[in-house]
């Protein structure tokens, strides 16, 4: 898997945050969270983005509790999309 393709996996589902954020600002976080080799460091970056997530949500109009569980969902499928790509780059965590 290549970090375009991890990109793409995880943001494919995810067009309430992508109209909301747009999807430049997105990309480029979950970019760097890919691209991040250290998973402390990955984690970390990844739940900096998913609390400024559901403030932009909450902003934008979406109920506290819609906001977080889609959140949620959306910091589960960077997680797991993050040890799928770095699992395929033999590198161990």
């Amino acid at each position: 898997m290549k970090i375009e393709d991890a990109v793409m996996a995880v943001t494919a589902e995810a067009n309430t945050l992508l109209s909301c954020l747009g999807q430049p600002v997105v990309a480029y976080h979950v970019t760097a969270i890919m691209r991040e080799a250290d998973l402390e460091h990955a984690r970390q970056m990844q739940l900096v983005l998913m609390r400024r997530s559901i403030e932009a949500l909450v902003d934008d109009g979406l109920e506290t509790m819609a906001a977080e569980h889609f959140v949620s969902q959306f910091h589960g499928r960077v997680g797991l999309t993050w040890r799928l790509l770095h699992a395929s780059d033999g590198v161990a965590h």
